[in-house]
């Protein structure tokens, strides 16, 4: 894993992830990770790919794009980013523009 992702240090990133149920395991390093907003409840949640695993916690292979297989999921914000973690928020995507 490299040190540094586009979104900041990859210890600090994945320490993140844990801290909201994520396994850093399964996101892909160049998983697009963003910060969205329930517009009906108002709930935050986080927006990434998920690699797909079958019950062995072997990966899927996705013939179509020659890479593991990924998910979109979800998951509740329990805890905000930390300072140097740069996570986008779903109105202001950088190169969304």
């Amino acid at each position: 894993m490299p040190e540094q992702t586009v979104y900041g240090p990859s210890r600090a990133v994945a320490h993140w992830l844990e801290a909201n149920s994520i396994d850093p395991q399964d996101v892909p390093v160049d998983s697009p990770l963003t910060i969205e907003v329930d517009s009906f409840h108002g709930h935050r949640y986080i927006r990434y790919n998920a690699l797909l695993r079958n019950e062995l916690g072997h990966l899927h292979f996705d013939s179509t794009t020659g890479r593991a297989a990924v998910e979109l999921q979800t998951a509740h914000l329990v805890i905000e980013p930390p300072e140097d973690v740069r996570i986008p928020t779903a109105d202001h995507i950088p190169g969304a523009d």
